[in-house]
């Protein structure tokens, strides 16, 4: 037997064994459940984990194969549906999760490294994950698709006016938290598997991260805060506790992860760096998705604590006959306090986001110094706009931070959601435009002033 031969037979014991090892993992991981989500749904520990790494490994082919059984799996330990809904929910989507490592690694460089994880490795993570993205985009379609089919008599049970929409965010909900759950594994696995070769993208993961811890630790302490207190600004304490909840949490993570990724935690500020070209557009398109996945996750963790624990969140509705909550609050975001009124939360979240986003940009700002007391002055700032804006609308401020809640809270926190997304958006990029425009005419002064002493000197 031929050398040649001899090493495309190994090529493909390794190929078969590795699968069946991988196929195994994926579908114990998929039987662990998480926790329940609102909508319905149960979230697994990063269950398609395995295929994505086989998949960067052996290549697109390999990788639709082996997701292509594990759909065949999940059709065993699943629901009993009809094949075309497995079709649509589990064999479209899985087999996407094959392609997530195509184009990551190019075909040469995956034929010389040899062994899964090292070939995971040398892939580009933010392509990695690009690919995740696009392939549980495309496993929610399907299931979105499948859940038209099959939900079609809930759904008029339930009180919704269309199968569609149920099904969109019946899926949605616990596919963003999958997601969520998966990146950070895929990111984690990423920096602790050891670099053959000098690797360029460790910095930037390492920002991302400290986005996600950090956005997470804001909406588990500040919306867990509201849970546990309340927020009516009637009852006083619980008003002001959930404003420093917020507050202080910005002070920790400042002097805790500043120096990794500039303590964003918030998209809006994100986008506030980049008109300010502080920043680059993928860095900022990564900042934002890890920011939005750390939300996600704080989000979750309050709702599986809060009520595998039995306690009351105060932000939502609880049945004192039933012992148990009608409706979840999450800390979320709302238009209660304008009385529904969309245009008045537009505006005063415009307004607080242009003066919290200012004040960040002139205490970052790097001609002129502060010392060391920029972080505790940021968190003041987002206390002072939460103990007005708590009353109207919750005090938003920052997209991710109300994308989390408004997700397991559904309801009208989901329908209202688009105003604490747009309106941040727009107070920070106003306050970027403002602060440079003021910033600029007295740098433009300050050589003005600086023009006319060098004539005086070279006259004298």
């Amino acid at each position: 037997m031929s050398k040649q031969s001899t090493r495309s037979n190994r090529e493909s014991i390794l190929r078969i064994s590795t699968g069946g090892v991988c196929l195994a993992l994926a579908f114990v991981l998929s039987q662990l459940k998480l926790f329940e989500m609102p909508m319905g749904g149960t979230v697994t520990p990063a269950s398609t984990l395995p295929i994505i790494v086989y998949g960067v490994a052996f290549g697109p082919v390999w990788g639709f194969i082996v997701a292509f059984i594990f759909s065949l799996l999940q059709l065993i330990g699943g629901w009993l549906v009809t094949p075309f809904q497995v079709f649509l929910d589990y064999t479209i989507g899985y087999t996407a999760l094959g392609f997530a490592g195509f184009a990551a690694i190019k075909t040469d460089s995956r034929l010389k490294i040899n062994g899964a994880l090292p070939r995971f490795r040398a892939t580009s993570i933010l392509k990695l994950l690009g690919f995740t993205f696009v392939a549980y985009f495309v496993r929610w379609l399907g299931s979105v698709a499948s859940g038209v089919i099959f939900y079609a008599e809930y759904a008029a049970e339930a009180g919704y006016d269309s199968a569609l929409v149920y099904s969109m965010v019946y899926n949605g909900s616990f596919l963003l938290a999958d997601l969520a759950i998966l990146a950070v594994v895929l990111v984690i696995l990423y920096m602790v598997i050891p670099s053959s070769r000098e690797d360029g993208t460790i910095v930037i993961i390492q920002k991302f991260t400290a986005e996600f811890i950090g956005t997470f630790v804001l909406v588990f302490v500040g919306c867990g805060t509201a849970m546990a207190v309340g927020c009516d600004s009637a009852k006083g304490s619980g008003y002001i506790l959930t404003a420093f909840a917020f507050g202080l949490v910005i002070v920790a993570m400042a002097y805790s992860i500043g120096n990794v990724s500039g303590c964003h935690i918030n998209p809006a500020v994100s986008l506030a760096m980049l008109i300010s070209r502080k920043m680059t557009v993928p860095e900022f398109w990564g900042y934002v998705v890890f920011q939005i996945l750390g939300s996600i996750s704080g989000a979750g963790l309050l709702q599986y604590l809060f009520s595998t624990a039995g306690k009351v969140d105060m932000t939502g509705v609880y049945d004192a006959e039933a012992g148990e909550m009608v409706s979840w609050g999450l800390g979320a975001n709302g238009l209660a306090g304008v009385n529904g009124n969309a245009l008045a939360g537009l505006i005063i979240e415009v307004v607080l986001t242009f003066i919290f986003v200012l004040c960040i940009l002139g205490v970052t700002d790097s001609k002129f110094k502060h010392g060391s007391f920029g972080g505790l002055v940021i968190g003041l700032a987002l206390v002072l706009v939460h103990i007005l804006g708590i009353a109207f609308t919750g005090t938003s401020v920052n997209p991710a931070r109300s994308i989390g809640p408004a997700i397991f809270a559904g309801g009208a926190a989901l329908t209202d959601l688009w105003v604490f997304i747009v309106a941040p958006f727009a107070g920070a990029a106003l306050a970027a435009v403002v602060y440079n425009a003021v910033t600029k005419a007295k740098g433009d002064k300050a050589e003005l002033v600086l023009d006319e002493d060098d004539s005086e000197d070279t006259e004298e």
